[in-house]
């Protein structure tokens, strides 16, 4: 249904249509929360910091089964399915299966308890348990389309949003998990020079969970307006009005609490490698060492940007323009060493493509792969470094907004926000010219909270981005 503009004080009550706690033991042996009345407190967590969906549920259990309590005669005691329906004020309905994880009992007295349950998506206990010991040859992006799906591997039906890799990466998985392989995956991995969806090319990714499913995703497709258009425009005052429905132009709804985080720690940056980084790589084959000095806004390895050796391209930003630093702080002669961070990197030259002996029939069959490596795998001197500054500009300016329950935003949406100057009254113009043009803009959404109960409904988002200055208009 079509998206309306949403009150400041529609909170409303949760529509929790079921919470299905269905038992390992007998799977037709289910306990809805909703159905026996059960007070509620649902919490619902998606984050682009986190692999996989989370969820609380606090509930009072009044001995409501023969037997007595949920947790004694389902009973509840860990991996149980739970099966979530639930509804916002715009009829917005959002359905997860997940699994217990943990359950406390909060307070317990002779004729009721009250029980916290934690719950993540099943995937997270599968990852517990599979290692991975096979070869991967070929695109980052078919790596991680593999391992999310492969009955080998996590196995996952859920729908994947998978953006393109440019490069290769050939890796003996030895041994490890799947989503520390995909994390790992992430910080090598360059969008496709010829996928729309990767207009600038540069390094960086992110995996992460919604009610949508599985994302791997770029921080440039997560930046760039086209490619991850506005979901909604949020503005934040204290217009007086009666029905709290008195949203400025433009705007899909008003925020109901609102508090900025622009404490820019430079020495924490600093520290982070964010405005520069160097990346030492040793090459066990031939040891042999390569120094990199990319900078916060080029790639490369020299940091030049468009054409440097590295091949990527400048990066997108939802701002105006980056933070600058302030020239006066010293740097090191020579430019090459102006760094303030060191990484280090042992190359993982030892997985090369496979190869079926060389030019000439003397030439032995480990003298191709070595010609075919360079060529084939992914160079993490032209992506690690990129990729580290880029997730660290990311959280560079931070706000936490408390909204009226949406739940058609996801972690990974692209939001314009917008909060009156400091000049201007809270109560005053509607004129766009009031707003904050420098913290005021698109931002991401790192974070996202639903919370529910039968009073009410919210959703609380941590929004971020790299750069200062506004770009666009909230209806544009």
């Amino acid at each position: 249904m079509a998206n309306k503009q949403i009150s400041s004080r529609a909170t409303g009550p949760g529509n929790i249509k079921s919470i299905a706690i269905v038992s390992n033991t007998n799977s037709k042996k289910t306990f809805d929360l909703v159905s026996l009345g059960a007070p509620v407190v649902f919490k619902y967590y998606e984050s682009l910091l986190q692999d996989v969906i989370y969820a609380t549920v606090t509930y009072v259990d009044g001995g409501t089964l023969p037997g007595g309590t949920a947790v004694v005669d389902l009973p509840i005691t860990g991996s149980e399915t739970v099966k979530i329906v639930f509804e916002d004020v715009n009829e917005e309905e959002l359905e997860v299966d997940l699994l217990i994880n943990k359950v406390t009992e909060v307070m317990e007295d002779s004729g009721k308890s009250m029980v916290t349950l934690e719950m993540n998506s099943k995937e997270l206990f599968d990852n517990d348990k599979i290692r991975l010991n096979t070869r991967l040859d070929g695109k980052i992006s078919e790596h991680i389309k593999k391992i999310l799906t492969d009955e080998e591997y996590l196995e996952t039906k859920k729908e994947l949003h998978i953006e393109d890799t440019e490069n290769n990466y050939n890796k003996i998985l030895n041994n490890k998990k799947p989503f520390y392989m995909m994390n790992y995956f992430s910080t090598l991995a360059i969008p496709s020079s010829g996928n729309p969806d990767a207009p600038k090319n540069s390094a960086g990714y992110l995996l992460w969970e919604t009610s949508k499913g599985f994302h791997f995703r770029s921080v440039d497709w997560l930046l760039n307006k086209d490619t991850n258009p506005r979901k909604k425009s949020i503005i934040y005052n204290e217009t007086p009005d009666a029905g709290g429905v008195d949203i400025p132009a433009g705007y899909d709804m008003k925020a109901l609490a609102f508090e900025k985080d622009n404490r820019n720690d430079i020495k924490s940056k600093l520290d982070q490698g964010t405005y520069s980084n160097r990346l030492i790589t040793f090459n066990p084959f031939n040891c042999f060492y390569e120094v990199t000095y990319p900078n916060a806004d080029n790639t490369g390895a020299d940091g030049g940007g468009d054409g440097a050796p590295g091949g990527q391209k400048k990066t997108v930003h939802s701002g105006q323009q980056l933070p600058v630093l302030n020239p006066k702080i010293k740097s090191a002669k020579g430019g090459k060493n102006d760094f303030s961070r060191t990484t280090f990197k042992l190359l993982d030259v030892g997985t090369l493509p496979a190869g079926s002996g060389g030019e000439r029939e003397s030439e032995p069959k480990d003298q191709e792969q070595l010609k075919k490596s360079e060529e084939e795998n992914a160079n993490p001197a032209k992506t690690l470094n990129q990729a580290i500054m880029r997730l660290n500009q990311l959280n560079t300016f931070k706000i936490s907004i408390t909204i009226p329950g949406d739940f058609t935003l996801h972690a990974g949406d692209a939001v314009f926000v917008n909060s009156p100057k400091l000049d201007s009254t809270k109560t005053g113009s509607k004129n766009q010219d009031s707003v904050d043009d420098q913290s005021g803009g698109l931002y991401i959404i790192r974070d996202l909270c639903h919370y529910m109960t039968a009073q009410e409904t919210y959703t609380q988002i941590n929004v971020v981005r790299d750069s200062i200055g506004q770009k666009g208009r909230p209806n544009s």
